[in-house]
Formats: C-alpha cells, sequence, structure tokens
C-alpha cells in the first residue's frame, strides 16, 4: 500500500517532483551601444521610450537537474544595431545556480552565396540568457544578450559589428502551476 502511494505522489508530480509552471515576465528595454554599429557610433536617430515587453513563458523540469522554458506569448526581436538582432522566441535550456535558474538559447546559422569556386560563407551566432528564481510571488532577475555576424571568402564586407546587452532588467510573476496527470 505503501509503495503504491508513493508511485502516485510521483506519477501526479511530473519530473523532479515539480509540474508545468506559467510565468509573466516583463523585459526592460535596451539599447545598443555605439560598438553594435558599423560606424562605431550611435546612430542619429535613436528611439529611447521603447516600452518593456510582455512575455509569457511555461517552465517545466526535464532530466539531469535541466529545466526548459518555452515562450508562449510575446517575445520578439531585441534590435542589436547593425549586428543580427536576438530572436527571443521558442525554447530556452536551463540550470539551476546560485542567482537562480540560467536559461540559455544559443543559434548559429550559416549562408553559403557565390560559386563553388569563390564561395562565401555567412555566419550568423546570438546568445540569449535570462535568469531567474523560480518560485511564487514575485522577483526580478536578468537578460543577457548577444550576437555577431562573421563572414569568410571574397564577398565580404570590411566591419562585421558583434554586439552584447547585460544587465537587462527582468521583473515577474508566478501565474499558475499545471497540475497535470501522467498516462
Amino acid at each position: 500500500m505503501r509503495k503504491s502511494w508513493l508511485l502516485l505522489a510521483l506519477l501526479l508530480t511530473g519530473c523532479n517532483g515539480l509540474t508545468p509552471e506559467t510565468y509573466s515576465l516583463v523585459v526592460d528595454s535596451a539599447a545598443p551601444s555605439a560598438s553594435c554599429f558599423n560606424s562605431m557610433m550611435d546612430p542619429s536617430i535613436v528611439e529611447t521610450t521603447v516600452p518593456p515587453g510582455l512575455m509569457q513563458v511555461q517552465v517545466w523540469d526535464g532530466p539531469d537537474q535541466t529545466s526548459y522554458l518555452e515562450v508562449e506569448e510575446g517575445g520578439g526581436q531585441i534590435d542589436m544595431g547593425d549586428a543580427p538582432s536576438v530572436a527571443i522566441s521558442g525554447i530556452f535550456t536551463g540550470k539551476k545556480g546560485e542567482k537562480g535558474t540560467t536559461f540559455t538559447r544559443d543559434s548559429v546559422a550559416k549562408q553559403t552565396t557565390g560559386n563553388a569556386a569563390n564561395p562565401t560563407v555567412n555566419t550568423v551566432t546570438t546568445h540569449a540568457e535570462i535568469v531567474f528564481e523560480r518560485g511564487g510571488g514575485t522577483f526580478v532577475g536578468t537578460a543577457t544578450v548577444s550576437s555577431s555576424r562573421s563572414c569568410s571568402g571574397m564577398g565580404c564586407a570590411m566591419n562585421q559589428p558583434t554586439c552584447s546587452l547585460s544587465g537587462i532588467k527582468v521583473s515577474g510573476t508566478r501565474i499558475a502551476v499545471e497540475y497535470e496527470r501522467a498516462p
């Protein structure tokens, strides 16, 4: 009888004892620095009153002490100047650390143009990271994004800016815990 209750408790709580959680996150806006532009100077027109962005995410636990964060609503692109924009969408992979759970999403895209004798290979690399303490109530966390473009071959532009923005404020609250019964 005791084993049956233990098995039932494990089935009702899912992996690692936690069920999927839904959070609302507000991500403050961040303006790219001068190093994010080909001219190494801020553009003449800079939008400074961009409102914070609202996202709804679902977080759940997976195997090997890994968590997953899926952007369900909101998200979008973070402007990185002349460097590639960073997408805040899809699924992030998380690990628990000293300051909470760090969720990351990395992307590498390669495009080859030209002919076989003289190809040009453009590579775009982006990184997005969201850190917050999971649990009930409200919280404040941080976000970091970075992007770069590299090129090899004859058709490359001279300047390939890279950009990194860190310390972006993320505020949020857990709005739901979904208790699901395992089949």
